[in-house]
């Protein structure tokens, strides 16, 4: 390879390099407005109590805390909120997704 093609080489690949992490940074720039704009709407749905409530299920199980949010917002669209999702409420939905999961057990005959 000539001294020109490698230079042709390097300036596509430094190309490719500068589109990637400008993606990467409009990805991550659009995914922070979503979750503030999540944060925000979760914010007028829930009362002080059941945010709390709702963070603290999030450092225990991320997913179902994902799950509720969800669900709430998606709730929240269709009109079906009270003005204010109070703790007990909150409280209420947990149950009811952790009651959906099935417990597996894994039992063992011995013979």
């Amino acid at each position: 390879m000539s001294e020109d093609e490698l230079d042709a080489l390097r300036k596509k690949y430094m190309q490719q390099i500068q589109n990637n992490s400008q993606n990467e940074a409009a990805l991550k720039e659009q995914e922070a407005k979503e979750r503030a704009m999540k944060e925000s709407l979760l914010r007028s749905i829930l009362s002080t109590k059941a945010r709390e409530r709702l963070n603290n299920v999030r450092l225990v199980k991320p997913q179902l805390a994902e799950a509720i949010e969800n669900q709430l917002i998606r709730l929240a669209q269709l009109g079906r909120l009270p003005s204010e999702v109070t703790e007990e409420q909150l409280l209420q939905l947990l149950r009811q997704a952790s009651g959906q999961k099935r417990d597996s057990k894994i039992r063992f005959r011995r013979v």
